[in-house]
């Protein structure tokens, strides 16, 4: 823990901001004082970058085989706010149905893990746009908003949003028996649970463990309801949602995939 030396509140090591008095503790290039520098945030990185516009690395479809992997290499890429990240991700992990939900009551992800599937998907899009959109945009805090922009959809501890419903039909053969035929599960939404929309519940749930930015704060709870900030959306707002709806409309559609031939490859890059 540190003290900031505007106000002297105590916070974490690892905060950029005071969220009292707003003393920046970054110098200027996204890093910590006291920590190091990381490629994405250095001058040579964005100067090496900029000389390479337009050279978007293939993207990786994200399937229930490679996401395990995919998701932890995300993971291991937080640096800066590791510790409240890693405290936010066993709550995540061991409290809530994070690794286990689905992305949606139907559609190519209502399934188990859907939900994760999703989530390093658009992670995955964002840090692959950024670097000709927004190369300032520093790597930890595009995996953290990326990856939890949909958080809300985990409910909250003890209250998951979707509740799995199993369901079984019964096919009479003859005249004496019967035989029961297994289907697809399917999930309605929690009565129980106080309704707010994803972003705001995403929001909720990231700021209890991490401190973040106002830029990311809004990315978060707007980046789907771009109209409510009333066109007072900022960069980080935009690209999340670029990355977000570039995922769910072509990446996870095969079909739209195959169509426009856009390249794609199932290997960890």
């Amino acid at each position: 823990m540190k003290k900031c030396p505007d106000c002297g509140m105590t916070i974490a090591n690892q905060a950029i901001r005071c969220p009292k008095c707003k003393y920046d503790f970054t110098d200027g290039q996204g890093n910590v004082a006291g920590a190091p520098a990381t490629s994405s945030s250095s001058g040579t990185e964005v100067k090496g970058r900029s000389a390479s516009v337009g050279a978007i690395m293939p993207m990786i479809m994200v399937t229930k085989d490679n996401v395990d992997e995919l998701y932890n290499d995300l993971k291991s890429k937080i640096i800066k706010r590791k510790t409240e990240f890693d405290h936010f991700i066993d709550f995540l992990e061991n409290r809530t149905s994070w690794l286990t939900a689905p992305a949606e009551l139907e559609g190519p992800l209502a399934f188990e893990k859907g939900l994760l599937i999703h989530s390093v998907g658009v992670a995955k899009q964002l840090l692959r746009i950024k670097d000709t959109l927004m190369p300032q945009l520093d790597d930890e805090s595009a995996i953290i908003m990326a990856l939890f922009h949909d958080v809300g959809k985990v409910g909250v501890e003890g209250k998951p949003l979707f509740l799995l419903e199993e369901r079984s039909t019964t096919s009479t053969l003859g005249l004496s028996f019967g035989k029961t035929l297994s289907v697809a599960p399917t999930y309605t939404i929690n009565p129980k649970l106080v309704h707010m929309s994803v972003g705001v519940r995403s929001l909720f749930l990231v700021s209890q463990y991490m401190l973040l930015s106002d830029d990311e704060a809004q990315a978060i709870s707007y980046q789907e309801d771009m109209q409510l900030v009333d066109g007072k959306e900022n960069p980080y707002t935009m690209i999340l949602q670029t990355a977000n709806k570039w995922q769910t409309k072509i990446y996870e559609n095969e079909e739209v995939v195959k169509q426009y031939n856009f390249s794609s490859s199932v290997a960890k890059d």
